[in-house]
């Protein structure tokens, strides 16, 4: 008995620790293969880090080359435009002109007068990457290496073209700006991961083979498994190696064999182990597949159900719904001018912003009610048991005023408002794919009633949709079939009343409608694309005006012409502009672009040039709608702009709303700063006059000075009201 129990003994002594040895084989590939993701995601982090730092800094040689095209490869006041570069950019110490090559002139120039006169060209550690710059044209990273004036640096090249009088451009030289890694590398976690047992090389590879060190941190005693990424730098590559000491983190196999040893001896601990580790594993397996079906059904950013879960979630709900008898609705919600925040601040703070206005939603509805982020910036809320549209409504203002709410990030207060379009079931519809459809109709109209806005699907909408179909085809015939008419608003100096100017405004007169207004066919061009060849239309009609006008012998006013976002970001935009003026002969200076404030924001390089081209061609520019779009004072001073158009929503109120009156205020005093001109539009009353003209404002249009007239000639003052 004694020997058999000692065989028992010693059996199941031998078992355990075999089953221990085993366990414990596991967690430790299991803790190998967490660290090994835990160090991709963060030499992913950390990758991203460098390149987005690197971007923004090269951004300043960016902003000093905007400036050297702008002024012809003269830069007035070098010293203080680069000052004032400088204050946003701390990585950078220096700033360099580098015309044909040689280094002209630096700021800060104490302690860098070594590199002046130096011909990147002719120096070794120089000449390949500014060759490179030169023959790429693009921004190109040399570094690190010795600086002349002493030093270790990264220096990047950003290659200036100028336009030749034939159409090309030719080689002006470099803006440079020498980059101080330590300082740029401080606001990353390197030096933290360095101090919590990380390794880290960043090298920069040549095309021999050859890595250069570009600095490293931490010690690689027992690194484990090593990963790394490539850095992409303007024209070229760095490559990233991280590692940790797996040592640190795992108390190793041996000692996990030696607690094995001593559970074995525990016959009443060794059967609760037993019984437990299945119990563990399919834990493990449980939240394995729980993970995998959180990244298949669920918004990775903000945990929110995706648009593939809430199909079926909707579906379901419906059958529920079906049995229940009660009512259920679904909710599109859209951000307003999200767009503008993600371009103006990066899309990290537009991550954040989404995150926040997922959790204010959440916050604002039941738990079993079901939350969504369909993609971007929008969102959508299916209430089981909704109530009456009464209650919809309510709930919907809830959601609006929650998400209004300022928002602080980055040391700024965000505030963004939003659009939603409602559908009830089973009044609207009876399946998921029904209410989305309707939904999405309601958002649209919602979204054209303007901000803030909620509508409730209505059939009409159906049929409005369809109509704008129908009047897309029908605009198509329009614009060949000589149904489209010019009418023309005076605008007014608000002293005397007198005509200084006139607005052209599109009118169809339809073959069964009678006269429409650009609110009843807009819509379908900018949907269609046919907003392009519409303004295209206006611009030839106008020119051939004014220059019939000239050629008689007549003084026609200036007149200002809409130009749309999509017919602003058109290829051929610059090119048919030149075209249309030569073609009709119409003198320049009477034709006046009002481009909005939104458009002018996209794309600040590319906006600049094609407004410097239209100055040139004796153009002058107008900013539509200002003080919608959020522009800046620098935005301004970097646009060759000569009026301002204040939007009418600042006037309408401007008798009992004092928000507005010190908008307005403020507008006209940095205009006058400016020297440009401003145009209040949406003057209706004589109050509202004398309240501009109290504010300096010296001219308006609206109502109270005149409609819109179809004429040949706005000045001849005859025409049709419309």
């Amino acid at each position: 008995m004694l020997r058999k129990t000692s065989l028992i003994s010693v059996t199941v002594f031998f078992l355990v620790l075999l089953l221990g040895t085993y366990w414990n084989h596991l967690n430790q590939a299991l803790f190998v293969k967490e660290q090994a993701s835990l160090l991709r995601d963060v030499i992913n982090t950390q990758a991203t880090a460098i390149e987005r730092l690197l971007n923004q800094t090269l951004l300043s040689t960016q902003m000093m080359a905007h400036e050297v095209r702008r002024s012809g490869g003269e830069p007035e006041d070098f010293p203080r435009r680069a000052e004032e570069i400088l204050r946003d950019f701390p990585a950078v110490s220096s700033l360099q002109l580098v015309p044909a090559g040689v280094i002209r002139q630096i700021y800060p120039l104490p302690g860098n007068e070594a590199a002046m006169g130096l011909h990147l060209f002719n120096y070794p550690l120089a000449s390949g990457p500014a060759k490179r710059a030169r023959q790429d044209g693009v921004l190109t990273l040399n570094g690190p290496l010795e600086l002349v004036q002493g030093g270790m640096g990264v220096v990047g090249y950003n290659p200036v073209f100028l336009h030749r009088g034939d159409g090309g451009e030719s080689f002006w030289g470099f803006v440079s700006a020498v980059i101080d890694l330590e300082r740029l590398l401080s606001v990353t976690d390197l030096e933290v991961l360095a101090g919590n047992g990380y390794f880290y090389e960043l090298v920069r590879p040549d095309s021999d083979g050859v890595e250069y060190l570009v600095t490293a941190g931490g010690t690689r005693e027992h690194p484990g498994t090593v990963q790394m990424l490539d850095v992409q730098v303007p024209n070229g590559r760095w490559i990233l190696r991280m590692g940790r000491d797996l040592d640190e983190g795992y108390p190793g196999f041996l000692f996990g064999v030696l607690v094995s040893c001593m559970v074995a001896l525990l016959i009443a601990w060794l059967v609760h182990y037993v019984l437990r580790e299945p119990q563990r594993l399919r834990a493990l397996v449980d939240s394995r597949t729980h993970e995998l079906h959180q990244l298949a059904y669920h918004d990775f950013l903000t945990g929110l159900v995706n648009r593939r879960l809430l199909q079926e979630e909707l579906e379901q709900a419906l059958r529920e719904q079906l049995r229940s008898g009660g009512p259920l609705a679904l909710l599109y919600l859209d951000l307003d001018d999200f767009k503008r925040i993600n371009d103006s601040m990066g899309h990290e703070v537009g991550d954040q912003l989404l995150v926040a206005v997922a959790r204010r939603l959440r916050s604002q509805v039941r738990a079993n009610d079901i939350v969504a982020r369909l993609g971007g910036d929008e969102f959508a809320v299916v209430l089981l048991d909704s109530g009456s549209g009464e209650d919809l409504l309510r709930l919907a203002e809830k959601l609006i005023n929650a998400i209004r709410q300022p928002v602080k990030l980055q040391n700024r207060e965000l505030v963004i408002s939003t659009s939603i379009g409602i559908t009830v079931a089973p009044a609207d519809g009876e399946t998921a794919s029904q209410l989305s459809r309707n939904a999405d109709l309601a958002l649209y109209a919602s979204k054209r009633r303007g901000k803030n806005c909620i509508a409730f699907f209505d059939p009409a909408m159906q049929q409005e949709a369809s109509r704008l179909m129908q009047l897309e085809e029908e605009l198509r015939g329009a614009l060949a079939g000589q149904q489209l008419e010019l009418a023309y608003q005076p605008i007014v100096e608000l002293t005397q009343g007198r005509p200084v100017a006139h607005e052209a405004l599109i009118r169809w007169n339809h073959p069964r409608h009678g006269w429409l207004p650009p609110s009843e066919f807009i819509p379908a061009a900018e949907q269609s694309g046919l907003i392009v060849p519409l303004g295209y239309w206006v611009l030839e009609a106008v020119c051939a005006m004014l220059a019939a006008s000239d050629a008689q012998g007549r003084e026609p006013l200036p007149v200002a012409v809409n130009i749309s976002p999509q017919q602003f970001r058109d290829k051929r935009f610059l090119k048919e502009v030149g075209r249309i003026l030569k073609h009709s002969g119409a003198p320049p200076a009477l034709l006046e672009l009002e481009i909005t404030e939104t458009t002018l924001m996209d794309n600040l390089d590319a906006t600049a040039t094609i407004l410097d081209e239209l100055q040139r061609m004796g153009l002058r520019i107008s900013i539509d709608d200002f003080g919608t779009g959020y522009s800046s004072l620098a935005l301004l001073k970097q646009l060759p702009v000569d009026t301002l158009k204040i939007d009418r929503c600042f006037v309408h109120d401007l008798e009992t709303e004092e928000g507005d009156r010190q908008i307005i205020q403020a507008v006209v005093a940095m205009a006058a700063k400016l020297d440009l001109d401003v145009i209040a539009e949406g003057v209706e009353s004589e109050a509202q006059r004398q309240w501009l003209l109290a504010f300096g404002c010296r001219c308006g249009q609206g109502y109270l000075f005149g409609r819109p007239e179809i004429a040949a000639r706005p000045h001849s003052g005859v025409g049709v009201t419309a």
